[in-house]
């Protein structure tokens, strides 16, 4: 039982933020915006980009009343966002 903690523990550390590759090396260059460093990202990270755009995260949208401005049958969403990186 003692060795099957140790193990879950072991587990729980190394699948941590922590245990994350630094990639300041990696990442060298001047960004302009959020968009520019996305694209260094998927350079290397093409797999994990293709999957997110799939989630839910990236798929929602709907009616948003409360935009000013915004026409009544105009569906807003993480898509069509300037902001959507």
């Amino acid at each position: 039982m003692r060795q099957r903690i140790w193990m879950i523990l072991l587990a729980l550390i190394l699948s941590s933020p922590a245990a994350a590759v630094d990639h300041k090396n990696f990442m060298v260059g001047e960004y302009t915006d959020g968009p520019d460093v996305t694209q260094a990202c998927l350079k290397c990270h093409k797999e994990q980009g293709r999957a997110f755009i799939e989630t839910a995260h990236w798929r929602w949208k709907g009616p948003s009343p409360h935009v000013a401005g915004l026409k009544a049958d105009k569906e807003l969403g993480k898509r069509v966002l300037m902001n959507n990186f």
